[in-house]
């Protein structure tokens, strides 16, 4: 199942688990603002042989982390259970990611990071330092 990583919310479905995405308001292209990492969140997920594989975009704090939390119960039930993660495109990310990734393990999944910006990164090795685990059973 695939879908578009701007697509707005839709309802889960068979072929797709969940997209979320926000466009920017007209108004901010109409004024000229400058374009810059784009902030709001987008979601992107495919299910195939129990392989969830999500490719998030744009900033996560504990607000936009709830659909994904949302995302990754639903797939859960539908039979998932190994998560793949990109992240390549994350412009900003706080302790939240890492609940939503610890709440998976947490609950029988395991997870792996396909590609990770540099503020994933940043997180994943201030956890580290800071003495608190990031759980990846293989």
């Amino acid at each position: 199942m695939r879908t578009p990583i701007d697509a707005p919310i839709l309802p889960a479905t068979d072929t797709a688990i969940a997209t979320v995405g926000l466009r920017a308001p007209a108004a901010a292209a109409e004024t000229g603002a400058q374009a810059g990492p784009d902030p709001l969140p987008r979601i992107r997920s495919t299910l195939h042989d129990g392989v969830l594989t999500v490719t998030l975009a744009g900033e996560f704090d504990h607000w936009s982390c709830a659909p994904m939390r949302r995302l990754l119960d639903e797939g859960a039930a539908r039979g998932a259970r190994r998560l793949v993660v990109d992240a390549a495109r994350v412009s900003f990310c706080d302790s939240a990611l890492l609940h939503v990734l610890d709440r998976w393990v947490r609950a029988g999944g395991s997870w792996e990071l396909a590609c990770a910006s540099h503020p994933v990164r940043l997180l994943l090795s201030v956890s580290r330092a800071a003495g608190v685990p990031v759980r990846r059973p293989g």
